[in-house]
């Protein structure tokens, strides 16, 4: 820790530049689309065109931004330093928008190189169960899950009434690829093996349902074509039933789907028929 502290030290004053003027950001994430002029950014970031001139010069001194007879550009350095910013501003914007959330709950099952990546879970919203409706996050999930083409899940629990659905998925032809935690492999392998249908039986063969197992699952999550849903246990070891966080975003999807496969490369597949 001491070597980024000492690395700190000698970045800080251009730290302090970038991140003391909103006109400054505002200007660099604006020129991340397109080369601009100043009445475009005037436009933009809602500010005078001196303004805009004067935050243009003191970019230029740092090396960031470069002025041209078609505007003002980002230079190689600006469009990098742009970039992070980008990502630092979605960082506490999902932070903002479901802080409670990330308190209250263990956050182990995100590895570190995706909690890096949270910033991409644009359009997060948080959803709880009531006091006159305990199953209203698992009605939601279940609603939103019926609807899948391609449903990808990582989970720790077991529900009985997940396993009905899948199988109703199945029958749709959707493919359904889960990853569970070892403590529940035998409920589950039974819920899919017991009472199992020809056309089912079929579509497992065909590969159409997959599951992987592995140990110390803490998130749960569920991917499809249209959302994603993440669900944690409370910070004193018990999984938390009353609340999920959903979006639809694609870049929060995307993130999942990585997830995902990132907890299967580390899972042993077993076999259901």
């Amino acid at each position: 820790m001491k070597h980024i502290y000492s690395i700190y030290e000698g970045i800080d004053e251009r730290l302090k530049f970038i991140t003391t003027s909103g006109v400054r950001i505002k200007m660099m994430l604006s020129l991340l689309e397109r080369p601009k002029n100043s009445t475009e950014l005037k436009d933009e970031v809602g500010v005078v065109a001196s303004t805009v001139i004067h935050a243009a010069r003191d970019l230029e001194k740092e090396n960031l931004l470069e002025e041209r007879p078609d505007g003002y550009h980002l230079t190689n350095t600006g469009k990098i330093v742009a970039l992070k910013l980008m990502d630092i501003i979605k960082l506490f914007h999902v932070i903002k928008t479901t802080e409670d959330f990330w308190l209250s709950h263990d956050m182990e099952g995100i590895p570190p190189q995706f909690m890096e990546r949270l910033g991409e879970l644009q359009e997060l919203k948080v959803v709880k169960s009531s006091p006159t409706n305990l199953l209203q996050v698992l009605s939601l999930y279940m609603k939103l899950v019926s609807k899948a083409k391609e449903l990808r899940g990582i989970s720790p629990v077991f529900v009985l009434e997940f396993s009905k659905l899948v199988k109703k998925l199945l029958k749709k032809g959707a493919t359904v690829h889960l990853i569970i935690s070892e403590e529940i492999v035998k409920p589950v392998v039974e819920s899919y093996q017991k009472d199992i249908e020809p056309d089912i039986k079929k579509k497992v063969e065909e590969g159409h349902l997959r599951i992987w197992v592995m140990e110390g699952v803490k998130i749960a999550m569920s991917v499809t074509d249209s959302f994603i849903s993440i669900g944690m246990f409370n910070r004193d070891g018990t999984y938390d039933f009353s609340h999920d966080m959903v979006s639809y975003n694609k870049e929060a999807i995307n993130w999942g789907r990585e997830l995902f496969e990132y907890y299967k490369s580390r899972a042993r597949e077993i076999s259901l028929i």
